[in-house]
């Protein structure tokens, strides 16, 4: 199990490398145990990799959904694991190499119990969760039918909580355009840097109704900005970033739309003022049905309760199941991207039998 895991964390797989080495990891993990992947690659180095437990199919199915991809790492060795203290050390040692080294050694484990299941266990490590959400997109038209799910368990560094709704996200960028001059005549040039000031001193004051009891208000946070290319000239270019984290029931192409309509606002009023609008990302918030079958035999077998959390994964994707989507797994979130990344060994022992304990008592 330890191997594994160091094994996933060497095999670095951030944007720039891509997830194919992750994914080759663990297919030969796969193999290993009696198992056989399917590793789907496209632009040579993106990778999602499947495997599947058949059984009887008496019972429906257990769909088991992760990301092999993680954040980028500024400091030296963070792909270098390091076991220390009772802890593995590491960039993505919890986020979430830990939760599918656990889901993957309790599967394979399960298989050489030679327990006959009743119901198939399907396992999907997906790419690009943390950047595009390309893997579970592509995971998602890999077959054309389906079986029918029991539910659905997104191993996500939860602590051991049981986590049944989350918050969306919709990543925006305005770009507000200008005309260079010399800074020393201004007056000849359109100052970009200024009408995006324009523009966020009006987004202050916009606010997204709604409130939901488990999450809140939805939250905006303008996170970059750039303009500009040297101190003494008139930029025509500005661009900001913005995050915004949704709520279940509102809709992204309100807030769109709401926002446009602030841009042609201050156009209208000032028709020096020019700005486009670009969705970067967009994906849903998730809220599953906690008086559901699947989620009350959930919080039993596993002596949870029931729990929100504000960040975002790439389960609202999987509502296209009309199953119910639980998220669970071994690994404190508050360590997630940050340097000095860690699961401890005794959770990764603990969330296998987890794992197992779940699908025994739907599949068994």
């Amino acid at each position: 199990m330890k191997e594994l895991l160091k094994n996933l964390i060497r095999a670095k797989s951030t944007l720039d490398t891509g997830e194919i080495k992750c994914a080759n990891v663990l297919a030969d993990f796969f193999r290993s145990a009696g198992i056989k992947p399917n590793v789907e690659v496209w632009n040579k180095t993106r990778a999602n990799i499947t495997v599947r437990i058949k059984s009887t199919g008496k019972k429906p199915a257990l769909l088991f959904v992760s990301h092999l991809d993680v954040v980028p790492a500024q400091q030296a060795g963070a792909f270098e694991p390091i076991e220390r203290g009772g802890k593995i050390f590491g960039r993505g040692a919890c986020d979430m190499k830990g939760g599918i080294t656990s889901v993957a050694v309790a599967m394979a484990e399960i298989l050489h119990s030679k327990v006959k299941l009743q119901g198939d266990v399907i396992f999907t490590a997906t790419a690009g969760e943390e950047t595009d959400s390309a893997g579970v997109k592509k995971f998602l038209k890999s077959q054309k039918t389906w079986p029918k799910f029991a539910g659905i368990i997104v191993p996500e560094p939860t602590n051991f909580d049981l986590v049944y709704a989350h918050r969306g996200l919709l990543w925006l960028q305005i770009i507000t355009k200008g005309k260079s001059a010399h800074s020393s005549m201004p007056q000849l040039g359109i100052n970009a840097i200024d009408s995006m000031k324009m523009f966020l001193n009006k987004l202050e004051n916009f606010k997204i109704p709604g409130v939901n009891k488990l999450l809140g208000k939805a939250s905006i946070s303008v996170n970059k900005i750039i303009g500009g290319s040297a101190a003494n000239i008139v930029p025509d270019l500005c661009s900001v970033q913005i995050d915004i984290r949704t709520i279940p029931g509102q809709k992204t192409s309100w807030i769109v739309g709401e926002i446009n309509k602030i841009l042609a606002r201050l156009s209208k009023q000032n028709p020096r003022f020019q700005a486009d609008l670009k969705v970067l990302r967009d994906s849903g918030s998730l809220q599953t049905d906690e008086k559901c079958e699947f989620v009350k035999r959930s919080k039993q077998i596993l002596n949870k309760h029931l729990t929100a959390v504000p960040f975002t994964t790439d389960a609202p994707y999987l509502t296209v199941f009309k199953s119910p989507i639980v998220i669970f797994g071994p690994g404190k979130p508050q360590l997630c991207h940050k340097p000095g990344e860690y699961i401890d060994i005794k959770d990764l022992k603990k969330a296998v039998e987890l794992y197992k304990k779940i699908i025994l008592h739907f599949l068994g």
